[in-house]
């Protein structure tokens, strides 16, 4: 018979979840500034294949580097979204639900970034063949947009950025009624996550870059939040505001 959860249990749990959370908004930063510096990302994303395919063999190594980098994020992000359920919640069931969103979300934004390590240098290779003709040179170029098209447009950007942003306006929900947090703090997280979580989806889906810009400045107001929620969880005892859910405990208890 296991034992129900415990403010004691959640308190161990806490600095987990930080720790997740402070490495997945780490790593998304040393990504940004690599890809950012020695890539021009994310502004190049939007140029033709050649610009693009261009820059990435002349840069192939940070390129590489820089979307491993981001992987890892989107990967430490999957146990981070859990473990934060299980200690600023204890097992609510719409907890379970905004965590489901948490863990899609990151999940389709690491098939969104896997492709520039595994899949793009095999396709620049071919751009950069000098025996390659127009034709050949075409084939690829079309070959390029269609995976930036699928792997980066449709799983990492759309799916990705749309299911992220249900998690975070649900975590910022949560937050708000956690008990030892500041309440500027918690205050703050759910405007930023109402704003990423609706200008960004619907500019990546418009195409708007005006759009996506202000969007993208809010999402990363938004990481930043979630950068210092983990290192508050590290440092700080907070009480979930929710209680927990009847039948996972009885659940546990006839297991």
């Amino acid at each position: 018979m296991s034992e129900l959860p415990t403010t004691l249990e959640a308190s161990r749990r806490r600095p987990v979840a930080g720790g997740f959370l402070v490495a997945s908004a780490l790593l998304s930063v040393l990504g940004y500034i690599i890809l950012g510096t020695q890539f021009g990302w994310p502004a190049v994303l939007d140029e033709p294949a050649d610009v693009a395919l261009d820059a990435f063999v002349e840069s192939e190594r940070w390129v590489r580097a820089g979307f491993y980098v981001f992987l890892m994020s989107s990967l430490v992000l999957i146990p981070g979204a859990i473990a934060l359920e299980e200690a600023i919640t204890r097992g609510h069931s719409a907890a379970r639900m905004i965590t489901a969103f948490g863990v899609l979300g990151a999940f389709a934004q690491l098939l969104g970034w896997v492709r520039w390590p595994l899949t793009i240098p095999g396709v620049a290779e071919r751009w950069s063949d000098p025996n390659a003709n127009e034709s050949d040179r075409a084939a690829t170029a079309a070959t390029y947009e269609l995976i930036n098209a699928y792997a980066g447009g449709a799983l990492g950007e759309h799916l990705g950025w749309l299911l992220q942003g249900i998690w975070a306006i649900g975590v910022s929900v949560f937050v708000l009624k956690t008990r030892g947090l500041p309440r500027w703090f918690r205050l703050v997280g759910l405007p930023l996550a109402v704003g990423y979580g609706i200008t960004v989806p619907l500019a990546t889906a418009l195409g708007n870059a005006g759009l996506e810009f202000w969007g993208l400045n809010i999402y990363s107001g938004w990481y930043v939040w979630l950068l210092v929620l983990g290192v508050l969880l590290i440092i700080r005892p907070v009480t979930p505001p929710w209680p927990v859910d009847e039948g996972r405990n009885q659940a546990r208890v006839s297991s």
